[in-house]
């Protein structure tokens, strides 16, 4: 099957005034082609309001190539509710945390390791957040579906202000290291003992992840 033409399909959108219109040729388009998050995000930039945008994801959300990166498409609604609707859509967990420690009792293949590139991006989204809650959508979203190293959960941890709020995120990230024999490196992400001493606990409680006991890559 020859390669999708998704610059003459974003100039097709611009020629449609109509939503109605442009959701069409979308809906026509995902019948027979797949999709990157960053190219979801720009058909959503051709539709003006959210309510498009959703119902667009809705259609492409088993069409998306690289799942990994979710947290992108959900980066791109401005509002929080219209976030808290696209992990909906993506059938994001509500309990992230939990969800992950039930995964990571079953002897399964982790998920892959972010890439560089995609990472150096979370960063940046994690950076771009004005609150936490829109931060640990994030985290979540990116740990659903990836595996991180000791270094990048340090550096992960380091875009929250608050330590109650590093601990919360590292919580969800624990059961998401490759590297454990690593961890110590996270700690220099905390400022006082007293945290350090609850990341210490946190990473070496027996239902954290072992080297043995690796988490599946969540299908849809």
């Amino acid at each position: 099957m020859t390669q999708l033409d998704f610059p003459g399909l974003l100039k097709t959108l611009d020629e449609e005034n109509a939503p109605t219109d442009q959701i069409a040729l979308i809906k026509t388009a995902a019948a027979n082609n797949t999709f990157t998050c960053d190219q979801v995000i720009q058909l959503f930039e051709k539709l003006f309001f959210a309510k498009d945008q959703l119902r667009v994801l809705e259609m492409l959300r088993s069409r998306i190539d690289d799942r990994g990166n979710n947290f992108k498409i959900v980066e791109a609604f401005r509002f929080a509710t219209d976030q808290k609707k696209a992990r909906l859509v993506l059938r994001q967990p509500e309990d992230v945390e939990a969800t992950l420690a039930a995964l990571s009792k079953k002897e399964i293949k982790m998920p892959a390791l972010m890439k560089l590139v995609v990472f150096l991006d979370l960063l940046d989204a994690l950076s771009c957040q004005k609150y936490p809650k829109e931060q640990f959508y994030i985290v979540e979203l990116a740990a659903y579906r990836n595996s991180f190293t000791s270094e990048q959960v340090m550096l992960i941890i380091e875009k929250f202000k608050f330590p109650r709020h590093q601990l919360k995120a590292l919580k969800i990230l624990r059961y998401r290291i490759t590297d454990i024999e690593n961890q110590f490196l996270i700690l220099t992400a905390l400022n006082y003992s007293s945290d350090k001493k609850k990341a210490t606990q946190l990473l070496t409680i027996q239902d954290t992840l072992s080297p043995i006991t690796p988490i599946p890559t969540p299908t849809l």
